[in-house]
């Protein structure tokens, strides 16, 4: 009697675990993989005045204004993101030399003063500062004043955070495939566009090296030719 309550003990054992693999087979079956969908934003801003030359104690304003439906680069569709905090940061740069790139530039916040009327500018260090918009009633904008302190050639930039420190899926809902996987949004980068590219290019080629015109990819181009604006001070 004990043997055969043994054997059936054990029978039963076996019978749960095929029957738990063929559950655990038939979910997995079922909850495939998802796909990623990257994800880069563009946002446009003006800096006036657009010339490359400005006097000592005058003011650059840096402006934007733009609904809450953001343009993706990739798909050129529009998602709307209600009160997002793109975590930017925005770049001064006193450019010394031709022979060096922009990273190696001396930081030059210090060279300014700041005048926040929409948005702001703040936590300035050397080199960076936290830039953020002003948003309501579905709208981004911002009216910062820059004011130079000191003369020279100077370039302004906006820095995108890294992939990791912006989460869309809590924000971007992507419907699932055609044959049911389900779509994670993935923020890839944001592309800043100043004056519609227009941002004194070839003054800033005469102070720095130009990297997007070495490895010429879409990002550097984005980065260093439309999201740049470089000037001279003067008396």
């Amino acid at each position: 009697m004990g043997g055969n309550n043994k054997f059936k003990v054990q029978g039963l054992i076996s019978l749960a675990l095929l029957l738990s693999i063929s559950l655990t087979a038939s979910r997995c079956e079922r909850e495939e993989d998802p796909m990623y969908r990257d994800f880069i934003f563009v946002l446009n801003f003006e800096i006036n005045p657009a010339d490359s030359l400005i006097s000592l104690g005058d003011t650059l304003w840096l402006t934007a204004e733009f609904d809450n439906k953001i343009e993706d680069f990739i798909s050129k569709e529009k998602f709307e993101l209600i009160d997002f905090n793109f975590k930017t940061l925005l770049g001064f740069f006193r450019l010394q030399g031709k022979t060096i790139g922009l990273p190696l530039q001396p930081g030059a916040t210090s060279s300014f003063d700041l005048v926040n009327k929409k948005g702001s500018v703040s936590n300035a260090f050397e080199t960076f500062a936290d830039f953020d918009f002003d948003y309501n009633s579905g709208m981004y904008s911002c009216e910062i004043g820059i004011v130079p302190k000191s003369k020279g050639v100077f370039c302004l930039n906006f820095l995108s955070p890294a992939s990791r420190d912006i989460r869309l899926s809590n924000t971007i809902t992507l419907p699932d495939t055609a044959d049911g996987k389900k779509v994670i949004p993935l923020y890839r980068n944001i592309y800043y566009v100043i004056n519609d590219g227009q941002t004194n290019f070839e003054l800033y080629k005469k102070h720095c090296v130009a990297s997007s015109e070495i490895l010429i990819t879409t990002d550097n181009i984005y980065y260093e030719q439309k999201g740049t604006f470089t000037f001279r001070v003067i008396d």
